[in-house]
């Protein structure tokens, strides 16, 4: 459930302003007044200035670290209740974070149903705390106020009895109150996200020194919005109320419930066995799938998202525990809803993300210590012609030496988007070697989406020609079909810009897109590289030959030269002569090797 609320304002603090933009865009449904910063110290001037209710913060920054912005935040006391959300490639980063004062952190690339997960958890978190502090001074009034009147009732202590005793009464009852609010849900009356959390450690805690068997079960209510869209906030507060005296009905009074936020419900419960608590975990599914909730004239059956962790050495905190639970639920709702994810089958998928992540802080190193190498492919023309051509390759060299090929770093680095830096990284070195070649060379090298995507791309590339004194017409970008229709309009403005310098532009995998043929109609490129899906089997397959074979006849009506990629067979190359297809690349020609092995003859 989103809490929109006007009166909220998130700070969004990044150096990368794609991300900024991202983070805007997720954080929209809120409805909350969004202040950005750039910079470390362009966050805490907006801070001094108007503090906001939560801060979304990047960890890595140039000049200001987020972890050196969160210290010097927290350490103004007006400002420390201020909840700061760390955003990190990297969990190394995670201990220390909470050290300076974060309350919580997301893995990037940022999932816009976590982000605004987390957010609501915190900013209601925030609002509770304030409300707890109101209450904490208006007790402080009662006492004051108890305390004259004791003072002033000193003389007439009997007659004045009574009415102390009732006094001291409503204070112990406003202290209660106070101390349940704290530790309860106000909707629901079942423990609070941070009581729950309190509970569970002290279980974890004591579950060290004994046998038992303890499950987390975490819970996210399927098309409740619909609830709140239809009938209202009051209507959905009811589901709420019901699905809690459900679950209270499901659990013993030693098992732990709390609701967690939203439409988010927790329990932590002991059994003898994994199969028994998934048979548990089914009866729950079944009783809240077969309950219908009725308001006026309306009824609602909803069905459930949930995640089965259990207890084990594997899990050290209870934030790991939040954290893998979460996940874990958010792989039941990207199945579409409605399943039960048991995070002990399911391990394998959902550290695949964390294992990708360990490999973020290698490809930084690679950049940073040149352990990336450049290798090559020629691209072999049908007619021999004066100029050579070359594809530029990148492999990594591992900490053992060996190379790495770009599938086992280069998807990661665009989910993560850092495969900018390597783009800088293969240009530098690439205009570096050009600059020793002979005229009649040509080097293709690929441009990631997200390069493509910086208003500074066009800057970034004229630059270093300039700087190593490259003929721009020894140089052909080859950009992928599918990141040219998703920055299609980027796309335009780099040829537009680069075209008339003399820079070729490729377009790279052609035939995977949806609208192939209208781009290649759109985009005014100087090549086109059909994909190697249509050309490894042409000579077997003749759907693939007349794929091919429409491919080139709209380019040459275009003027475009065509490319074939993997040719494996002679047979394959003799059917591109036929087809008069321009160039051919492949390993029936030439097995990609080192750079510093070209050759021009």
């Amino acid at each position: 459930m989103i809490n929109k609320s006007a009166n909220y304002s998130i700070l969004a603090v990044d150096d990368d302003p794609t991300n900024i933009n991202v983070i805007v865009s997720h954080l929209k449904p809120l409805n909350a007044k969004m202040l950005v910063a750039t910079s470390g110290a362009a966050a805490l001037e907006i801070i001094s200035s108007a503090p906001p209710d939560l801060i979304v913060l990047d960890i890595n920054m140039p000049n200001m670290s987020g972890l050196e912005v969160c210290r010097q935040i927290k350490a103004n006391p007006a400002n420390k209740h201020i909840p700061i959300l760390f955003l990190t490639g990297s969990e190394k980063d995670i201990s220390e974070a909470f050290a300076v004062g974060g309350v919580d952190y997301i893995i990037k690339p940022v999932r816009s149903e976590e982000l605004i997960a987390r957010v609501n958890t915190h900013l209601t978190l925030s609002t509770l705390v304030d409300s707890l502090d109101k209450a904490n001074v208006m007790l402080e009034s009662v006492n004051e106020s108890l305390e004259i009147k004791v003072a002033e009732r000193t003389k007439d202590l009997v007659a004045a009895n009574v009415n102390l005793r009732r006094e001291i009464d409503e204070r112990r009852r406003l202290q209660d109150k106070l101390t349940y609010l704290s530790n309860h849900d106000f909707v629901t009356r079942m423990y609070n996200r941070n009581s729950m959390e309190i509970e569970v450690r002290q279980v974890m805690e004591a579950a060290e020194s004994n046998d038992a068997n303890y499950y987390f079960l975490f819970i996210d209510l399927d098309q409740f919005k619909v609830v709140n869209d239809t009938c209202g906030h009051i209507a959905g507060d009811e589901l709420l109320r019901q699905v809690a005296d459900l679950l209270r009905n499901l659990f013993s009074n030693d098992d732990i419930i709390g609701r967690m936020g939203g439409d988010e419900f927790a329990v932590l419960f002991k059994l003898d066995s994994l199969e028994h608590a998934i048979r548990r975990t089914s009866a729950v599914k079944d009783a809240i799938e077969g309950y219908r909730f009725e308001w006026g004239d309306e009824a609602f059956k909803h069905s459930l998202s949930a995640a089965l962790v259990e207890l084990d050495e594997s899990i050290d905190s209870v934030s790991h525990l939040m954290s893998i639970a979460e996940r874990t639920c958010f792989e039941s709702k990207r199945k579409g809803g409605g399943e039960v994810s048991v995070y002990n089958y399911t391990r394998q998928h959902i550290d695949k993300t964390h294992q990708q992540m360990r490999i973020i802080p290698l490809i930084h190193n690679a950049i940073e210590n040149d352990q990336f190498t450049l290798y090559f492919q020629k691209i072999t023309p049908i007619v021999p012609e004066e100029r050579i051509k070359i594809e530029v390759l990148i492999r990594l060299i591992g900490n053992d030496g060996k190379i790495k090929p770009p599938g086992q770093f280069i998807p990661i680095a665009e989910r993560f988007h850092i495969i900018t830096e390597i783009d800088k990284w293969v240009l530098k070195k690439a205009f570096a070697a050009l600059a020793d070649m002979p005229s009649n060379v040509q080097f293709s090298i690929n441009l990631s989406g997200d390069f493509i995507a910086k208003s500074t791309a066009a800057v970034t590339i004229r630059e270093l020609a300039k700087e190593h004194n490259v003929t721009p017409s020894q140089v052909c970008f080859e950009i992928t079909e599918t990141s040219a229709i998703s920055n299609i309009q980027s796309t335009h403005e780099l040829l537009a810009t680069l075209q008339p310098d003399g820079f070729k532009f490729a377009l790279d995998d052609f035939g995977t897109g949806t609208s192939s043929y209208e781009y290649l109609k759109e985009l005014s490129v100087d090549y086109v590289k059909i994909d190697g899906m249509f050309v490894r089997d042409i000579d077997k397959d003749e759907i693939s030959q007349k794929m091919v074979e429409s491919i080139a006849g709209i380019a040459k009506a275009k003027g475009i030269k065509v490319v074939a990629e993997c040719i494996e067979t002679a047979e394959s190359l003799d059917i591109l002569r036929q087809l008069n297809i321009d160039y051919y690349q492949g390993y029936y020609e030439h097995v990609p090797e080192s750079l510093v092995n070209f050759r021009p003859r």
